[in-house]
């Protein structure tokens, strides 16, 4: 019987060979996870930034003067947001809203989310959009009461529907006959805006 043994160089051949197979399943696991937490982290970022813009549409929706140019983090308070601070923090997530003005009926806002990745590396999601004063004309449709009527003139603070032209006068307001067609007819034809 012939019977050969394993030379050294095919031990240390073989031996490499498992080892270079370890070290590539090693480092695709460990590659995985760590790209696996950076999605998911990317992922409640975005989440974070889509809240912060729906929160600004809120302040927005509740008084567009609530906007007001500068950089603010969010709160809440009775169910309801608020622009407070710098910045606000979620765990590992650092949030900031900028605002500032394109013109009198629309609000640039950037919402911004980082964090820290790994020592070496930040992550962020930034997103921009612009809010419009919609409950004024050209701000996103034409006025449908009398009140935003004479707001979106500009030099109104208010307008009311009266019964007519000496009502104006008695209340100091001026009648401005392209909002009569908002009055109805119970709450009087007259159109009158509040200087």
């Amino acid at each position: 019987m012939n019977s050969r043994g394993f030379s050294l160089v095919e031990v240390l051949l073989s031996v490499a060979l498992f080892a270079l197979v370890v070290t590539a399943l090693a480092g695709g696991l460990i590659y995985g996870q760590q790209s696996t937490a950076l999605a998911g982290a990317r992922a409640r970022a975005a989440a974070l930034v889509d809240e912060g813009l729906e929160a600004v549409r809120n302040i927005r929706d509740a008084n567009f003067s609530n906007l007001t140019d500068g950089t603010y983090g969010l709160t809440t308070t009775g169910n309801q947001w608020n622009l407070s601070g710098a910045s606000d923090t979620t765990d590992i997530f650092t949030r900031q809203i900028v605002i500032s003005t394109v013109d009198t009926k629309r609000k640039n806002v950037t919402a911004t989310v980082s964090w820290q990745q790994n020592p070496q590396r930040t992550g962020q999601v930034q997103v921009v959009t612009y809010l419009t004063n919609w409950k004024v004309a050209g701000g996103g449709g034409p006025p449908t009461t009398c009140n935003d009527y004479c707001i979106s003139l500009g030099s109104y603070i208010a307008g009311t529907c009266r019964k007519g032209v000496p009502q104006c006068a008695a209340n100091g307001e001026t009648v401005e006959n392209g909002g009569n067609s908002l009055c109805q007819q119970a709450e009087g034809g007259t159109c009158c805006c509040l200087p």
